[in-house]
């Protein structure tokens, strides 16, 4: 069971646990307090812990877990010293989903005392804006395609590839509210890279979209970015990356690529992220050097992500899971009653038999292992190993946002008079980016140094209320 859980917390004995070779996480009372240094940050923030001190599954104390679940229940980390400057950090989210890029992002910032600013978010989902809206200070709301923000053409490839002539914000007001932003974030549409994608995978139309980032980023003279996407996208038949990478070279950015593992962290998901970060003042750091400094001896569990939650009362549409056709309960029943994890081919549909390569669909999860990979289709049991691993059904929506690291205090239902569809649910969760990833990528965005990042200090002028439709 995830720990801690609610209750009293003990007080104990002043202790450190080694994670990384830049990273220590420890107990000072009823405190958890998380030691990083990596370029120029030396940070060390504190997070109130609501429960019992834990154990990883090998009996060894988990101070980094313990800090883990403390913000899965909604704890916010703070900063030990009192920071230099109230400045907040100016953001722009393109792609945005519900949200969950933007939260690695204001974990980082919170550590170091900085409030994160979305001045703009863009993307065609409406629904979606609005649950990053009830979660984020947002000011600006572009429900829009993010190219028909901009005016940009991009000629060549690879390292011959530039923009024809400099890319420009169309909207001169909201040109104006974003100039100067401290870091674009974006999460490009993935589909045309899945490998789930087999007909378009590699030549898409969708994958273009990755260069609208770049040309925004350089648009509204941004002083970083973070792209993510599935790491197939390093072999887009467009070179979208490489192309990527030289408009931000060429524009005076330092640029790193590279994928992130979360269970390489000790997440307990085995997910995998493409990240591309770009900073104008200063080189990034190395996202391998992330990837060292952030370093777990191994993940923890499914059973240690969503085992308080395993009986949970109906509190709404997610905590429920969905309803199972006849033939998948039968199948759902045939794991349990034999004891299995892994489904026979007798028990499969044709198309899930030999000479498949999906052969987890079907499956159940393992209580002792870290979670796969959670897609959009973790309420289907035909879609992946997304049984349940004690109860006879698929994961909640609750569960799989846990695994995807939305805390239990994120807002899902921004409207609750208009409730999401258990589609769009499957959706925003299954797409989004785990926290400990999107945390990776901003460290090697702002490791650097945050004093490099002032500039204006402009707020952008613009509410929460405001809005850019088709």
């Amino acid at each position: 069971m995830m720990s801690p859980v609610p209750g009293p917390v003990e007080r104990v004995k002043p202790g450190t646990l080694a994670v990384g070779p830049r990273e220590r996480f420890a107990w000072e009372g009823t405190r958890g307090v998380h030691t990083l240094e990596l370029g120029a940050l030396d940070l060390r923030s504190f997070v109130e812990l609501p429960g019992a001190i834990g154990l990883v599954g090998d009996g060894r104390p988990d101070p980094k877990g313990d800090w883990w679940s403390a913000y899965l229940v909604g704890e916010r980390p703070a900063p030990v010293a009192e920071p230099a400057s109230d400045r907040p950090l100016r953001a722009v989210d393109l792609f945005c989903g519900t949200g969950g890029l933007a939260l690695g992002v204001a974990q980082l910032a919170a550590e170091l005392g900085v409030r994160m600013v979305t001045e703009m978010v863009a993307d065609s989902d409406a629904e979606a804006v609005a649950v990053y809206a009830a979660n984020h200070d947002t000011r600006l709301r572009c429900i829009k395609s993010v190219s028909s923000l901009l005016d940009y053409r991009v000629r060549g490839r690879s390292a011959d590839a530039g923009f024809v002539y400099p890319p420009e914000i169309v909207d001169p007001g909201l040109a104006e509210a974003v100039g100067g932003v401290d870091v674009v974030m974006a999460g490009p549409p993935c589909q045309g890279h899945s490998n789930l994608n087999n007909r378009t995978r590699r030549s898409d139309r969708r994958n273009t979209y990755y260069l609208t980032v770049p040309a925004f980023a350089v648009a509204a003279s941004a002083r970083m970015a973070i792209i993510e996407n599935v790491p197939e996208v390093e072999h887009d038949d467009r070179q979208v990356v490489e192309v990527a990478q030289r408009l931000f070279e060429a524009a005076g950015y330092g640029v790193v690529r590279g994928t992130l593992r979360a269970d390489a962290m000790g997440w307990p998901q085995t997910r995998r992220r493409s990240f591309l970060v770009a900073r104008r003042d200063a080189a990034p750091i190395p996202l391998d050097v992330v990837a060292e400094a952030l370093a777990d001896a191994g993940p923890r569990t499914l059973e240690w992500a969503i085992g308080d939650l395993t009986d949970r009362e109906d509190c709404g549409i997610m905590d429920v899971a969905s309803e199972m056709s006849p033939e998948n309960r039968e199948r759902v029943d045939w794991l349990f009653d034999n004891g299995e994890y892994d489904l026979p081919n007798a028990w499969r549909p044709e198309c899930h038999r030999d000479g498949t390569t999906y052969g987890s669909v079907y499956g159940r999860m393992w209580p002792d292992k870290p979670a796969p990979t959670i897609t959009t289709g973790f309420m289907t049991p035909g879609r992946g190993r997304y049984v349940h691993p004690t109860r006879r059904r698929t994961l909640t929506p609750r569960e799989a946002a846990r695994i995807q690291g939305f805390p239990d205090t994120y807002r899902f239902v921004a409207d609750p008079r208009h409730p999401p569809s258990r589609a769009k649910l499957a959706k925003w969760i299954g797409d989004a980016v785990p926290m400990p990833l999107g945390y990776g990528a901003a460290l090697s965005a702002l490791g650097p140094g945050l004093d490099a990042t002032g500039g204006s200090g402009s707020s952008g002028g613009t509410d929460s209320d405001t809005h850019l439709d088709n």
